[in-house]
């Protein structure tokens, strides 16, 4: 019984025991069809529920500072975002010339260097 308690929701159970009830009161035919329905209904509105509640209020005042916790103005957020682009596109062509220095390298040489496997951890080695 703890189990139960733990994967159906009361809030669930409550409002598809008022909506049952409802059904019943409202057309008495169609209560019997309808408990299968609302039976099955209980574990995915209850597993709904429980996530709309564990995401919190769902309100996000938008970007904040991190030393703050103020709000930032849109001035202030997209002269960070600028930073951080013109930041991102400094370390890109950091990268695209180190990357053209080595395939120079490579190809000045004329020949790509050769791996060796690494020992073992037992200080064997894998060739063996």
């Amino acid at each position: 019984m703890r189990m139960l308690k733990m994967c159906f929701n009361w809030k669930v159970l409550a409002g598809l025991t008022v909506v049952g009830v409802g059904i019943y009161a409202v057309a008495p035919g169609l209560a019997a069809a309808a408990l299968p329905i609302l039976l099955l209904a209980i574990c995915p509105l209850s597993m709904l529920f429980m996530m709309k509640t564990m995401q919190g209020d769902g309100r996000d005042d938008g970007p904040q500072a991190p030393e703050t916790g103020v709000a930032l103005s849109r001035e202030e957020r997209l002269s960070r975002l600028r930073a951080e682009q013109a930041n991102l596109a400094g370390q890109s062509d950091a990268l695209e010339q180190e990357t053209r220095s080595q395939a120079n390298g490579s190809a000045l040489t004329g020949r790509v260097r050769e791996v060796r496997p690494k020992p073992s951890r037992r200080g064997q080695d894998l060739e063996r």
